[in-house]
């Protein structure tokens, strides 16, 4: 049987969105999987990726797996590693093992890296068994409550709902928020430069067009955020805020930073958020524990982790660095159930 792998073009977004759901078992089409949120994931034009970037193998009977390309850069020194995950993976019957087949293509056609950041229960129970995936990180998530009264208002208000009600408000209130010191957060703005952070650890590579891209997913109401020491932009957040669930899609700090100094940006940028009317709660991920101590410090609450593999082909990442993985890689930063946005 003949096996055909190939870019798919605009024309073809309802076929792709027919195969999607039917592979998914979805009856009730989600924000992802949109006309516009697949427009943009697929064709808007991507700054480190020159043509469309959703795949298929295809045989005479119609289009077997499907996946899209999400673009990654990494800083490694002076040297640009470039990486990718994928996204909309789907596969039908026909093609044995074509999920990885789909992989390997993308990653031949990018000459890039592959990163796998959790998935579902049979993605999770498969790679590990893959050859050339191997652990890499752990993304770990935490939130906190921002507006508990406004959350149970829009929950059915079960005995379940008034118990977590309770609990959100014991969260809300304790620990309390840490003094932000000299750290503000405001508005970016057209000319304002994003951070790349730098430690023990390989960073992801920001830049401006990148953010902007992520920043224009239609499924979330994006904003991004400049956070100041002394009135001297230091950093940046990236928000995608989900029916008022406020999740942190970036955060970076320039340089080499302390805990102290994460630990009063985050606390700033939360204040900042608690003070927004649409923010009932906040979510944010790290693979960095640095990052994680600080959300801890800030009274987030752990929530669940993600298991980070990489597949390394061609060898282009040092042995035995940590990789910093934040959600904004992957599609975790907008995927959520309309009727049910909140984490806690």
């Amino acid at each position: 049987m003949a096996i055909n792998f190939s870019v798919t073009s605009a024309e073809r977004s309802e076929e792709i969105i027919r195969f999607l759901c039917q592979s998914f078992g979805i009856t009730k089409l989600p924000p992802n999987l949109s006309a516009e949120t697949q427009a943009w994931k697929n064709f808007v034009p991507h700054p480190w990726w020159p043509t469309a970037r959703s795949y298929v193998l295809e045989t005479e009977n119609g289009i077997e797996v499907h996946g899209s390309v999400a673009p990654v850069r990494f800083a490694a020194g002076d040297a640009v590693l470039e990486s990718m995950v994928i996204i909309d993976w789907a596969s039908g019957h026909l093609v044995p093992g074509g999920g990885l087949l789909l992989c390997r293509r993308c990653m031949e056609a990018g000459k890039a890296s592959m990163l796998a950041i959790g998935g579902s229960e049979d993605t999770l129970r498969l790679l590990p068994k893959v050859p050339w995936f191997a652990a890499q990180a752990e993304l770990r998530w935490y939130a906190r409550p921002i507006k508990p009264w406004h959350r149970f208002l829009r929950s059915p208000r079960s005995i379940r709902d008034l118990l977590k009600f309770f609990r959100n408000v014991q969260w809300k209130l304790y620990p309390a928020l840490p003094l932000a010191g000299k750290w503000t957060c405001r508005p970016a703005r057209d000319n304002d430069p994003v951070a790349i952070p730098s430690g023990d650890f390989i960073p992801i590579l920001r830049t401006r067009p990148w953010i902007d891209y992520l920043s224009a997913c239609p499924a979330a109401q994006c904003s991004l955020w400049i956070l100041e020491n002394e009135g001297v932009p230091r950093g940046h957040t990236l928000i995608a805020n989900l029916h008022g669930s406020a999740r942190v899609a970036d955060f970076a700090l320039e340089g080499r930073s302390t805990l102290e100094s994460s630990t009063q940006a985050f606390s700033a940028l939360v204040q900042t958020l608690a003070g927004q009317d649409d923010v009932i709660e906040l979510v944010a991920a790290s693979s960095l524990e640095q990052e994680i101590s600080a959300f801890e410090a800030c009274g987030l609450r752990h929530v669940r982790r993600s298991p980070v593999l990489l597949a390394d082909l061609r060898k282009t990442f040092p042995q035995n660095v940590p990789l910093e993985i934040k959600p904004m890689l992957s599609d975790a930063f907008y995927l959520y159930n309309p009727a049910n946005p909140f984490l806690l």
